[in-house]
């Protein structure tokens, strides 16, 4: 291949044209640099920022108000939130909402029952007095109902308020059962506070207003405040009296503040209000003595610490010939006590039993 040469570093061929670039020679970098003014770093991280964040919406519209030039659109949302609000309100008050959720529900269990769920067995544990008749009314649920529709906890609040009933629980058993599982009250005694007589547990709670001569063997409470009270006179008669508790007919609260021992012959036993157990443990021991109980009285009066009253029957004080007063001194000792109740020996009360008229 031929090739020409016309210039130096340039060669030229028949196919095209190769060019040399020669070598350029490399100028020196001066170390003398003129001293001028140096960067800002500060200034150029912040370059391109506002120096000021920009006013929010709502502080445009409060720098406009108080210019005395502002628009109406906050007012406009505000009057139509406010709208919405009153009548979201309105819905709900009114129970638009509630009765279309109702409804909603209630074709919803319509449906279901429809597949199967629907109530066809009521079984009802731990009943002895109370009625099935009465259970279920309260139950509020009859066979065919949507076993959905059914409300437990208002089906069990129902059901505690039926005669007998202390507690209940409410259970679906699906597709189609629900179980009443109940606790029934245990009598207790029968009271009578203003001419109604109930049948009442330990606690003084009503069981029954129906049918209650058919617990005549119960203890007969008397007077308000008594079945609340009773448990705790009658458990200490219990313990500490069994065969003295046998004797009474009735316990009458005075006052609610103490008690009055009705007797089966018709003698009443006022005790105190403190001082129980040694008021009963007192009469005992003086009708074991004297047969007090057992005489023509009245009352038995345990209240002053220092004494014990009876009061006669009219019959007693007539034969005594207007006598309105005896008494029984305790100097002597029991032997003597005994025999100036025989002989009816009257004089100035200190300690002892005091016969005469009703207190």
């Amino acid at each position: 291949m031929r090739s020409l040469s016309g210039n130096k570093g340039k060669a030229v061929s028949r196919t095209g044209v190769r060019a040399v670039a020669s070598k350029s020679k490399k100028k020196p970098v001066s170390k003398n640099i003129a001293p001028g003014r140096r960067r800002n770093l500060a200034a150029d991280r912040n370059f391109g920022r506002r120096s000021t964040r920009p006013a929010s919406a709502v502080m445009r519209w409060l720098d406009d108000v108080r210019d005395g030039s502002f628009g109406m659109k906050p007012f406009s949302l505000a009057t139509v939130a406010l709208i919405l609000a009153v009548g979201l309100y309105g819905l709900f008050v009114g129970g638009h909402v509630a009765a279309v959720g109702n409804d909603i529900a209630g074709r919803a269990n319509k449906l279901m029952a429809l597949a199967g769920f629907s109530v066809d067995d009521v079984t009802v544990t731990g009943r002895s007095h109370a009625e099935s008749g009465a259970l279920l009314a309260a139950l509020g649920v009859k066979r065919g109902d949507p076993i959905f529709g059914l409300d437990t906890e208002l089906a069990r609040q129902n059901i505690e308020r039926v005669d007998w009933v202390k507690s209940a629980t409410v259970t679906r058993l699906l597709p189609d059962a629900i179980r009443i599982d109940i606790v029934e009250r245990k009598p207790f005694a029968v009271w009578q506070r203003g001419g109604l007589l109930s049948v009442v547990d330990g606690d003084g709670h009503i069981i029954t207003n129906s049918n209650v001569q058919s617990y005549a063997t119960l203890p007969f409470i008397v007077g308000f405040g008594g079945a609340r009270e009773a448990e705790d006179i009658l458990h200490l008669m219990a313990d500490t009296q069994p065969e003295f508790l046998a004797r009474v007919r009735a316990f009458v609260r005075v006052g609610d503040r103490r008690w009055n021992l009705r007797l089966e012959n018709g003698v009443d036993v006022k005790l105190p209000e403190v001082g129980v157990e040694k008021a009963l443990a007192e009469i005992v021991a003086l009708d074991a003595e004297y047969k007090i109980l057992s005489r023509d009285i009245e009352s038995v009066d345990l209240r002053l610490p220092d004494r014990v009253s009876v009061a006669l029957t009219p019959e007693a004080m007539s034969d005594r010939n207007g006598a309105s007063a005896a008494t029984i001194s305790l100097p002597g000792g029991m032997n003597n006590k005994k025999d100036n109740y025989q002989n009816g020996t009257t004089g100035p009360v200190k300690s002892g039993v005091v016969l005469g008229g009703n207190t």
